[in-house]
């Protein structure tokens, strides 16, 4: 059997929500096949797709597609192209909406694309969200009816990688052993906190700030080089894969995950923010944003929720001050709240439920 699975963009194919969704489909006996635009240079060995109604008229008809057994993608974009071969080929469509398009959120799409997309939400066989608090907003966005199968499965690896050694981060930044590090992963922006943790760094002069942005424009790269504290900022200088980010978050001491963009998605994050995931995983306390998705991470003693740059200031220095029991909390709530294995069991049980696969 075999599957063809849309991506939105090339760098998610080996992401923890289409890591895990691979990992099913090999549990059920598929082989799959990622499609994406701009499969190019390091991901060339996708195929090539786009999101487009140009190009699904050119090629939704060709005799391919009938080889596949079932169509999967993530959202929002690809969902319109895999909704319209799994209805004209007669397939089973499997949906990961890792993105939910709704309030400020909605984006500029036009309105017969959004559409076109929220159809072929409706018509899935089987939708994982990556949060609890998600299950409702994914309901009401694409019209679901109550009896459509949506289960939660985090934005957190099955298997992490093994965690990088603190000497080993230290020495790959440049960073002194005596100091503390903040880290950023993915996303850098406002919305995310960055002027908070600037803010903060000239309170703690032992502490140091790593950045491993998606990218950093050269505006930005030029005010951070002559920031009152650029001598305590460290930046990746290469785009890291998901498994080298995540391997070096094991040698910091306290993430961010902050999510200010006030649309329904983002204040719904909870596990579905993989930066969130990777820092308790690697066993690093966090600081979060003030939202309901996030009152886990204080009920487990692994981080501090806040909502201004005086807070954020505060709970770096009350997680430093207790750093060692935080770090214990933060791998125990990863295996206990975020629970990647027994989400990847129900999963795995839903994922063949949905294509009528019978269990062993």
């Amino acid at each position: 059997m075999k599957a063809a699975h849309f991506l939105l963009t090339p760098n998610l194919w080996n992401s923890p929500p289409n890591d895990a969704l691979s990992r099913v489909y090999q549990n059920a006996g598929y082989e799959v096949d990622f499609y994406s635009p701009n499969a190019v240079g390091d991901y060339a060995h996708l195929l090539p797709s786009e999101n487009g109604l140009r190009w699904i008229f050119r090629n939704a008809l060709n005799l391919k597609w009938r080889h596949y057994d079932a169509f999967s993608c993530t959202t929002e974009d690809p969902v319109a192209v895999a909704g319209v071969l799994a209805f004209i080929w007669r397939k089973p469509l499997i949906v990961i909406a890792d993105e939910i398009k709704s309030g400020g959120y909605y984006g500029d799409r036009r309105e017969y694309w959004k559409k076109l997309c929220r159809w072929a939400l409706r018509r899935a066989k089987l939708t994982f969200v990556n949060d609890q608090s998600r299950v409702p907003l994914q309901r009401v966005y694409a019209g679901l009816r109550e009896s459509a199968l949506v289960v939660v499965y985090p934005g957190c690896f099955l298997n992490p990688p093994q965690a990088d050694s603190r000497a080993m981060v230290h020495a790959q930044y440049d960073v002194p052993e005596n100091k503390t590090i903040l880290a950023f992963s993915g996303r850098c922006t406002l919305d995310n906190g960055v002027d908070w943790a600037l803010e903060s760094l000239p309170h703690f002069p032992d502490m140091m700030l790593l950045m491993q942005p998606l990218t950093v424009d050269p505006m930005s790269a030029y005010l951070l080089a002559r920031h009152r504290s650029c001598g305590q900022i460290r930046i990746a200088e290469k785009y890291l894969s998901w498994q080298q980010s995540w391997s070096s978050m094991g040698g910091v001491d306290i993430g961010v995950s902050i999510y200010r963009d006030p649309a329904p998605q983002f204040q719904n994050m909870g596990i579905s923010s993989n930066r969130l995931c990777m820092f308790l995983a690697m066993g690093v306390p966090v600081i979060v944003n003030k939202q309901p998705s996030f009152a886990f991470v204080e009920e487990y003693q692994c981080g501090i929720m806040v909502e201004n740059a005086d807070e954020f200031r505060q709970a770096v220095a009350d997680i430093t001050n207790d750093l060692r029991t935080m770090k214990e909390n933060a791998l125990r709530c990863a295996r206990e709240y975020i629970d990647t294995s027994s989400r990847f069991a129900e999963l795995d049980s839903a994922f063949r439920n949905a294509l009528g696969i019978e269990t062993d």
